[in-house]
């Protein structure tokens, strides 16, 4: 259907409310080379609300060649004010400025004062310690922290947020909340009062699969006494059939329904484990409006035994009458735990003496989406660079190492990269030539750096090592970015900011590496 609204795709993901949250969004940007222009222009052209670049570099030759928001005549000019002009021309809804006297390094030794005003931070190509100090302020600041390093054809991406909660994390195979195992008793009583054989072919064509399954699961039951549902593949193949021997004929669409959502018969209704952890806190946690309501469905839970119906019926072949009558069904019992859990929220207010009011709305999404809600922690940089053991719930470095598909060890070479930063004040090779024997210098001086890394982890296997030929290749960048991997990178860190902001779907735990020169990504929790 056509719209004039320019955000239409979007809100068919994230909604109104997360559009809302988008465009009420101030986020800070540290660094305005190619990663961060190409990471802002995906957060622009969906309508963040207000943006700061925060760099002190003025426009070179050499970022015309892979910054695509520069062009000849800035040259010599603020990059950050270059950038922040042409990035706003893309979308009039946002509104955006620049500091190009604000050097990212003084603005994090400022201390967190600068960064109070803003929801998020975007930290591009900062070395360790700067980064370790800005983790620091968003830690206390109570902000989530996107950092991105891009370098030649590698790079990374690292998330933190001191707490990330999320009431719809939107799982990309969604089991969905039909209660077909254990009906609620207005379920089970239209179940039963559709007479299948007095139905004529037509209206027998046109029963719902719910209806189907749970007179299915009846007559299973009662083949199977004692047992409560199919768990062998015989007995599940047993279960396809009763299903087949209850249609008429092989053209009957909502059979066919019935059979390939024959699996959501074979699971009893159980409260997911994420969830569980999620209810296992409520009595440890603050008073925001996501824990308030969460302990609501705990007590919700500890009454009814189950979390609250989402209300939401899947389409599906059916008279008009009968899909209607299913989902006044279905919605009169969401409504109707909607309505305990808002009773809970506010004697759970009045206990708490929290007297600010939590929007309806967000009560009622937290009720639809409580099957698939979420905590996320993150531990800090601090921590990340305090390696620990697998028992303690490190990473298995030698296990990674010793694996020809990981990606790990450009994670240690880009960490041996910036400390090469740190100690020499510039990347590595950038004051090279391009012959092997020029960059023989820096390439040991890595090597020795890397080596200093890998040591950190006190990895005790024998002839682990990283590997040479990615330290010669981080000095053969000499620093430089390519558009193609800040245009990869940058797409996926945008993508990060907005479920950060939003607050829905599952982001990032917690860092990415990015390997353009074989065309792989590895997510890793470090």
């Amino acid at each position: 259907m056509a719209t004039d609204d320019k955000y239409d795709r979007q809100l068919r993901l994230w909604g109104a409310h997360g559009q809302k949250a988008l465009m009420e969004s101030k986020v800070a940007i540290l660094g305005s080379s190619a990663v961060a222009t190409e990471t802002l222009k995906n957060l622009v052209l969906p309508g963040i609300g207000n943006f700061t670049v925060i760099d002190s570099a003025k426009v070179e030759a050499a970022d015309l060649g892979h910054n695509f928001f520069l062009e000849e005549s800035d040259i010599g000019k603020p990059r950050a004010e270059a950038v922040c002009r042409w990035l706003l021309e893309m979308n009039p809804d946002v509104q955006g400025t620049s500091m190009e006297k604000g050097d990212p390094a003084k603005v994090i030794g400022e201390g967190k004062e600068f960064f109070r005003p803003f929801s998020l931070v975007i930290a591009c190509n900062l070395t360790e310690s700067l980064a370790v100090q800005m983790c620091k302020i968003c830690e206390e600041l109570e902000i989530p922290l996107v950092l991105i390093t891009s370098l030649g054809f590698v790079g990374k991406l690292r998330v933190y947020a001191p707490e990330h909660c999320v009431c719809e994390t939107k799982p990309d195979s969604e089991f969905g909340d039909l209660r077909l195992t254990d009906p609620f008793s207005e379920l089970r009583r239209f179940a039963d009062s559709v007479d299948l054989a007095s139905l004529d072919d037509t209206q027998h064509a046109h029963v719902p699969y719910v209806v189907i399954l749970i007179r299915a699961i009846d007559l299973w039951r009662k083949e199977y006494a004692g047992q409560s549902l199919p768990k062998t593949k015989e007995e599940k193949d047993r279960f396809k059939s009763i299903v087949s021997a209850m249609r008429r004929n092989p053209q009957e669409a909502n059979f066919d329904e019935a059979l390939a959502n024959a699996y959501k018969a074979f699971v009893q209704y159980q409260i997911p484990e994420e969830v569980q952890q999620v209810l296992s806190l409520v009595s440890n946690e603050g008073t925001t409006d996501f824990w308030i309501v969460a302990k609501a469905v705990s007590q919700f839970v500890k009454d009814c035994g189950k979390l609250p119906l989402a209300g939401t019926l899947p389409d599906m072949t059916a008279s008009t009458d009968m899909y209607i009558k299913l989902q006044e069904i279905y919605a009169s019992r969401a409504d109707g735990d909607y309505a305990a859990i808002t009773a809970h929220v506010a004697a759970i207010q009045k206990n708490l003496g929290v007297e600010r009011a939590i929007a309806p709305e967000f009560v009622k999404r937290f009720c639809q989406n409580a099957m698939y809600c979420q905590v996320f922690r993150y531990r800090t940089l601090e921590q990340e660079f305090r390696p620990t053991s697998v028992e303690e719930g490190g990473v298995d470095l030698e296990c990674e190492l010793q694996d020809e598909d990981s990606l790990l060890p450009w994670y240690l070479a880009l960490r041996a990269a910036d400390r090469f930063r740190e100690e020499h004040g510039h990347w590595p090779g950038a004051l090279c030539g391009d012959g092997e024997a020029d960059m023989a210098g820096d390439v040991a001086k890595l090597a020795g750096i890397a080596a200093k890394v890998l040591g950190s982890y006190n990895t005790s296997a024998d002839g682990v090592s990283v590997d040479p030929k990615m330290v010669e290749e981080v000095v053969r960048y000499g620093g430089c970015e390519l558009h193609v991997t800040s245009s990869v990178l940058g797409g996926i860190a945008s993508q990060e900011v907005v479920k950060l902001i939003c607050k829905q779907y599952s982001p990032l735990c917690n860092t990415l590496i990015y390997d353009g020169l074989h065309g792989k990504m590895q997510a890793i929790e470090l």
